[in-house]
């Protein structure tokens, strides 16, 4: 079946890359279109999947079976010429006259309900999705270009750095709607309530690490939704963190018949399903918070717990060590992140609420729907305060818990100070035994230098004379005879003696010098964190290499680096 569409829609989705440009209600959004198009633009590298083997598009759709009842299907869409099928776009241009052309761009009307999820394997990672597909899906559904401010959390370039974004907005039509939006054959009427928001929630990651950061991961998912006032049929878009969202609406709105709470024969049972869904996404953000600040609760009490009961006459207790004010730093910084990304949500249930309630009030909402309307908007607003109460309490338990991080960080800093000084006291007793030793040494090799000094010159004198290298004649005449044989062999002897004296000398200097440096060491071992240092330096080190790096040390070489 081939739909009549306006002229201006069939322009709009024609040109669907470079969108958001050529959007039918691009007007209303001004000079905002051209920033947002080149913050996509900057980010195409980043945020989509460059291979199309990757893609992948889960979809959901709610429509009547002609049996007065309505069935939920749902399909996974592998390639863009899947995604164009299930759209009903059959259209073809002939690549040599763009004027001629085969098929239509939309034959096949949209269902009661549609739900389209942007796959996502983690914050960092792209949508798993081609630009085209991305923008052929936007453009088809007109769907409001701030949602691109949404979807440029994901791809990051920084780990989690866009967490800390978080935006509500939203657009109403009641009157006077874009001609180009009003297709009655894919049931557009124009006139339509559309909201987009981002939500985060923290799902437990690794239930086997004891690390909150590598336990816990806070996941952020971007939503659009358009509810038309004069068909009652609703339109979900969904960027979907690992599919969490995905799995949460599969739970109340399951392949077959839809169950009972969600209704579509009607404007007011589709107004009540799609609070509802907004209901199943509060849920989904606000449930796990509770576990998550427990979980931080327990690891800084157990990480702290000892510099509280630490126990200054007991030599024996374990030292806090510096590195634990650092990790104290770092889980502070999780709980104040996590108290914002809930404040963040708090303020989007809000505007989500106060949205709905102008929505209802205003005279030009549908008359005859307005009394059904109002009461499923009660039951909405009592069910979302008690997603922000509790999300407020939780608030309020982070900002506490942060407050004793912090007082428990400034104790671990001032016992780290003090076991600091400590070893700084024992460092300075050690160089005063060392200098007193040496002052001791000085004094004997001063008293054995002034021997030597007497004692040398007449030592060398006679035993050189007593040699027959210089010899007198005792036959009563002055003579002196001189030997040079005698004198070669007194230095072949003496020379080679020399030379292993100094090398004895030098050895044994070198060794003593290492020698007080493990005393020195040794001084230093009931230090735990210098234990623990030297533990890790030495952990794979063999006898042979300490031998080898002694030798190295004797000769004045720096031993090799371990690979």
């Amino acid at each position: 079946m081939t739909i009549d569409l306006p002229t201006d829609f069939s322009e709009s989705y024609l040109k669907f890359k470079k969108y958001p440009h050529f959007l039918v209600s691009s007007a209303a959004y001004g000079p905002a279109l051209w920033s947002l198009r080149d913050r996509l633009n900057r980010k195409k590298t980043t945020l989509f999947t460059e291979t199309p083997e990757d893609l992948v598009i889960p979809v959901r759709e709610i429509q009547s079976n002609g049996q007065g009842h309505f069935e939920i299907s749902k399909l996974n869409l592998l390639s863009e010429q899947k995604l164009k099928t299930w759209l009903g776009d059959t259209y073809i241009s002939d690549p040599n006259d763009p004027a001629k052309f085969t098929g239509a761009l939309a034959t096949r009307p949209d269902p009661q309900c549609r739900f389209i999820f942007l796959i996502v394997d983690s914050p960092l990672a792209p949508l798993e999705m081609t630009r085209d597909c991305l923008l052929r899906v936007l453009t088809y559904h007109q769907v409001m270009p701030t949602y691109i401010d949404l979807l440029l959390v994901y791809g990051a370039e920084e780990k989690d750095r866009e967490l800390r974004y978080g935006a509500f907005r939203t657009r109403t039509t009641f009157i006077d709607p874009e001609p180009g939006n009003v297709i009655p054959d894919l049931k557009r009427s124009g006139r339509q309530h559309e909201i987009c928001y981002s939500l985060k929630a923290v799902t437990l990651k690794d239930p086997t690490n004891q690390r909150p950061g590598h336990r816990w991961r806070i996941r952020q998912s971007a939503i659009y939704h358009r509810l038309d006032l004069g068909t009652a049929s609703a339109l979900w878009i969904i960027a979907d963190p690992r599919e969490a969202v995905k799995k949460v609406i599969g739970e109340i709105l399951p392949e077959g018949l839809v169950p009972r709470g969600f209704s579509f024969d009607s404007f007011s049972g589709s107004f009540n399903s799609s609070l509802e869904t907004h209901l199943v996404l509060a849920h989904w953000a606000s449930d796990e918070w509770r576990w998550y600040l427990r979980t931080l609760e327990e690891t800084i009490d157990n990480l702290t717990r000892p510099a509280l009961l630490f126990d200054y006459s007991d030599q024996l207790q374990p030292r806090i060590r510096p590195l634990a004010a650092l990790r104290v730093q770092e889980y502070e910084e999780q709980i104040m992140e996590a108290v914002m990304v809930m404040e963040s949500n708090i303020k989007i249930m809000e505007s989500i609420l106060s949205s709905y309630k102008t929505l209802v009030e205003d005279p030009d909402f549908p008359s005859g729907e307005v009394a059904l309307c109002r009461k499923s908007l009660k039951m909405f607003s009592m069910r979302m305060d008690e997603f922000i109460y509790d999300l407020q309490m939780q608030v309020d338990r982070g900002k506490i818990l942060s407050q004793i991080t912090k007082d428990r960080k400034n104790i671990v800093l001032q016992q780290a100070q003090m076991h600091t000084a400590a070893k700084q006291e024992r460092l300075a007793d050690s160089m005063w035994q060392f200098a007193e030793r040496g002052q001791k040494e000085a004094i004997a090799m001063r008293t054995v230098t002034i021997i030597t000094l007497v004692y040398l010159p007449p030592t060398f004198v006679s035993t050189f004379f007593s040699t027959d290298v210089i010899k007198y004649s005792d036959n009563g005449e002055d003579q002196v005879y001189f030997s040079q044989n005698a004198l070669n062999g007194f230095l072949y002897v003496t020379i080679p003696l020399w030379i292993i004296t100094l090398l004895v000398v030098t050895i044994y200097y070198k060794w003593e010098s290492w020698r007080r440096g493990q005393l020195a060491r040794g001084f230093l071992s009931h230090d735990p964190d210098v234990v623990e240092s030297w533990a890790r330096t030495t952990a794979n080190t063999d006898d042979h290499a300490k031998l080898r790096s002694f030798i190295q040390h004797i000769f004045s070489k720096e031993p090799k680096s371990s690979p």
